[in-house]
């Protein structure tokens, strides 16, 4: 139980149980799951002024974030390219992130994930319309807004049980107010391991490293070379 646990949460699990036994009876006892939670390793504890890393060191950077703790393990993202993105797309930008999802899944990596609008949303005018399999490898999730396309934010309420399952960081960024960071140019100058109609996926050598502050609701995704490339 702990090991299937442990493989679907991407990380290692408690349960709560109770069983019922019959120890004076010949008679298989009933065996009862109640709970299963990712475990918080120490790992995982920020002690950290998010607010004084530079921007010229982060990839992106949000002070409205759900998550805690520190991911060093992501080498991948994947990103919604906004040079003439229009929300009548955002069904078929929908099947491209499932296809690009089940790859990440064969593979057991995780990624980061960036798009306008609110994730999730029924409305196709308001957000891209994925469910939650099929961004299921996304460790950090990002909606950034545009200059032309300004949605409410929806700060991850679509898939609110599954990002606390999961450990699954949730950034808003609305860089066009000052909001935030998004530095896409960053993005654009990387070479692309895939390149679809709406999408673009980059890899690095080196990881970027998630910093999330719950306590203060901030979190960076630092650049894998700190900048300094």
């Amino acid at each position: 139980m702990l090991k299937y646990g442990e493989q679907e949460m991407r990380r290692p699990v408690e349960i709560e149980f109770a069983a019922n036994l019959h120890p004076d009876q010949d008679k298989k006892g009933t065996f009862y799951l109640l709970q299963i939670r990712p475990i918080v390793d120490s790992k995982d504890v920020l002690d950290e002024d998010l607010a004084q890393i530079p921007d010229e060191q982060v990839v992106l950077r949000s002070d409205k974030s759900l998550g805690h703790g520190v991911m060093n393990d992501i080498y991948d993202i994947v990103y919604v390219k906004t040079e003439g993105y229009s929300a009548s797309n955002n069904q078929a930008i929908a099947w491209e992130i499932e296809k690009l999802n089940r790859q990440f899944l064969d593979e057991g990596k995780g990624y980061v994930l960036v798009g306008p609008g609110r994730w999730g949303s029924s409305d196709t005018w308001l957000g891209i319309p994925v469910k939650w399999p099929h961004i299921s490898a996304a460790r950090v999730i990002v909606e950034a807004g545009l200059t032309n396309y300004r949605v409410d934010p929806s700060q991850g309420t679509h898939f609110f049980q599954n990002l606390t399952s999961f450990g699954v960081g949730y950034f808003t960024v609305n860089a066009y107010m000052n909001d935030g960071v998004y530095n896409q140019e960053y993005l654009d100058a990387q070479p692309a391991v895939q390149e679809t109609k709406f999408l673009r996926h980059v890899r690095f050598e080196q990881p970027m490293v998630v910093k999330m502050d719950g306590k203060k609701n901030r979190g960076v995704v630092l650049m894998p070379d700190g900048g300094q490339g």
